[in-house]
């Protein structure tokens, strides 16, 4: 019989994929349409004026992992208190919105105004950006605790509702702005329309959480120094590493701006926005899976955990390969397809290494929800941050010496396969965590299936395909190979029963 949290896990599974299938499909058309409307230049200036905000902007995502965290362990505490936890999060979330709106406004400031690459005459537009991205960081911090209160409480349903709403409305707004695309300040009124978003979301998130759990969010004073330490402590590890990701990312976008234009800007936007779409695609099975991993290790089912966390590491890796290979197969044909005859140059090339990016960052799921569940992070956040960070200097170093924009991505691909093979070392002498069991149920089933499969490739490319119809059904060809190897070698034969009777029993009761 299937764990009740195999269960829950499998429920929040399917509706985080509801809301991912509409905002990946309503994201790629709102991004064709603002290419159109904005053209390539537009574009990657928008995106590195936000790469400014975003490398301060990290604080966001290292303290809602901290709260989620916390908060998850406190409930799975029989003498826990969810109301002081929630107090302690949230003072600490405004404090960290009040720290990045000052860091924005002066060192932010200085650095758009003498050392960003902007396009002759717009300056203006580029402060203005600026400014609307600051207010859209600051606020999305404060809103942090209540979000991630749906998220510990397992309500993924309510935070996809809130997600459809929002993307819809991004489809209305770049709708309208085409309307309005001859508008000298279409870029302003982008930005603009691009914030309402994390306005809908704050409001939503306060107002919802305000009447599902009045308890948890009434405001209290908590007055021990000692509990918020503790959060912090947690919090600057978390903060380090999301501050590594981001410096590592938004960093080599600014480093492109500086040796090659906005127009390289674009591509390096939209290859990321192509590994955004797919790594929702599998870290949702990761999200889902998360509360599960905490409130285990939490009650002291440590054992349990861990085997949660191998499982979510495989089945993962299987979803991301059922799409990396058929994208691999066709992607400068779909690229085309998205984006149509405007596509900016290099986007292909970069596309392709930011999948790979995405191939390696995947073998982590599972094993950093039982990181973080643990609890002792602190050498694992040094090691990956040192690693992040390093790709900067040696991206400056490869482009100084005349090497194109996309090599920066191969140093992404080398940091972060040497932070599994140190993560794996850590884990093992930190708690006797048994490394070769995970490697032989998380990785062994997708590292046969990808063997076949870059075979498969292989002769794949010999095809010459002649029309646009030959090259979808080619993508459909490779999709539903990779979908066989998974179900007949991805999965054991007790997995495909259990999943077979768990659709027919969804069917049964329909009827």
């Amino acid at each position: 019989m299937p764990q009740p949290s195999d269960i829950r896990i499998a429920k929040n599974t399917a509706i985080i994929y509801v809301r991912m299938a509409i905002t990946i499909l309503v994201g790629l058309v709102t991004s064709r349409l603002t290419l159109q409307v904005l053209g390539a230049s537009d574009i990657g200036l928008y995106s590195a004026v936000g790469s400014a905000v975003a490398l301060v902007g990290v604080i966001s995502g290292a303290l809602s992992v901290t709260t989620v965290r916390f908060m998850n362990i406190e409930m799975g505490k029989p003498e826990g208190n969810p109301n002081r936890m929630f107090n302690i999060c949230h003072t600490i979330h405004l404090g960290g919105a009040l720290l990045v709106f000052l860091v924005l406004e002066t060192i932010g400031l200085w650095y758009i105004n003498t050392h960003l690459n902007v396009p002759a005459g717009k300056e203006a537009d580029a402060m203005f950006v600026f400014q609307v991205s600051t207010f859209t960081a600051c606020l999305g911090i404060a809103n942090v605790p209540f979000q991630s209160l749906f998220n510990v409480h397992e309500k993924f349903g309510t935070v996809a509702l809130v997600d459809i709403a929002n993307t819809l409305l991004k489809l209305a707004l770049v709708a309208l702005l085409y309307l309005l695309r001859s508008r000298p300040d279409a870029l302003r009124i982008y930005a603009v329309m691009m914030s309402l978003g994390a306005v809908v979301s704050f409001v939503a998130y306060h107002l919802m959480a305000s009447r599902r759990w009045r308890e948890i969010v009434r405001w209290s004073w908590v007055r021990e120094k000692k509990a918020y330490g503790e959060v912090l402590v947690f919090s600057n590890y978390n903060l380090l590493h999301s501050s590594s990701i981001i410096a590592r990312s938004q960093g080599s976008n600014i480093l492109i701006n500086a040796f090659f234009g906005t127009t390289t800007n674009a591509a390096y936007f939209y290859a990321f926005t192509l590994q955004n779409y797919v790594n929702q695609f599998v870290n949702n099975f990761d999200a889902a899976s998360a509360p599960q991993i905490t409130q285990h290790v939490g009650s002291g089912e440590t054992e349990r955990a861990t085997q949660l966390a191998r499982r979510s590491c495989r089945i993962c890796l299987l979803l991301f390969l059922m799409l990396f290979f058929p994208l691999m197969s066709e992607l400068e044909f779909l690229l085309g397809l998205w984006l149509g005859s405007k596509i900016p140059p290099e986007t292909v090339v970069m596309t392709r290494w930011t999948l790979i990016i995405a191939a390696v960052s995947t073998t982590s799921a599972g094993l950093a929800q039982l990181i973080n569940a643990l609890g002792r992070i602190k050498w694992y956040k040094i090691e990956i941050s040192v690693l992040y960070l390093l790709c900067l200097p040696a991206g400056y170093f490869l482009f100084k010496n005349g090497a194109p924009a996309w090599t920066i991505l191969l140093c992404f691909v080398v940091a972060d396969f040497l932070n599994r093979v140190i993560q794996f070392i850590l884990l093992h002498f930190q708690s006797g965590f048994e490394v070769g069991r995970f490697l032989r149920h998380a990785y062994l089933r997708p590292a046969l299936i990808s063997l076949v499969m870059c075979g498969y490739l292989l002769l794949y490319r010999t095809i010459s395909w002649n029309s646009a119809w030959a090259h979808v059904g080619g993508f459909f060809v490779t999709l539903l190979v990779v979908a066989a190897l998974i179900w007949f070698a991805g999965f054991g034969k007790e997995e495909r029963l259990k999943i077979i009777a768990y659709i027919a029993g969804k069917f049964r009761a329909k009827q």
